[in-house]
């Protein structure tokens, strides 16, 4: 069964095919923590492209530290992964980076249209994870 079974809005994220990928390469139903951690690796690595991009434009300097407090608040959501799984406390870090990372969207800090793709596309992924999260947790506590 899916982690993200219940969430059809999730179909073209990374976490989903990540999910897929790891059921190909372990022939069974991927832990939600794999998919997690996956996913936060992922998102990393794509915000620092905003950093390069949106460096030398008027709001750098507010883009470049929300976007350097997100990628630690990932850093920290993955070590909560790896420590503890899929916790409410995960979701309660990764929903607080999707929120800082809207924010930065909502008051129009990033222009360059490729960065405000990448933004969108993180927060998209990070909204799918927290959507996930409960879910997971749920059926962890009534087993």
């Amino acid at each position: 069964m899916s982690i993200f079974s219940n969430l059809a809005t999730v179909e073209h994220t990374f976490a989903a095919w990540a999910e897929k990928e790891w059921a190909t390469v372990y022939k069974e139903a991927p832990a939600v923590e794999n998919v997690l951690a996956a996913t936060l690796k992922y998102a990393g690595p794509a915000l620092q492209t905003v950093v390069t991009v949106e460096a030398g434009g008027s709001a750098g300097a507010v883009v470049g530290k929300v976007l350097a407090d997100a990628q630690a608040g990932l850093v920290a959501a993955s070590g909560l992964v790896y420590d503890f799984g899929a916790t409410p406390t995960v979701g309660g870090v990764v929903s607080s980076v999707s929120s800082n990372l809207s924010g930065l969207l909502t008051a129009g800090h990033i222009t360059n249209p490729t960065s405000i793709a990448t933004v969108t596309k993180v927060v998209t992924e990070l909204d799918a994870l927290v959507a996930a999260i409960p879910a997971v947790t749920a059926k962890a506590v009534a087993a």
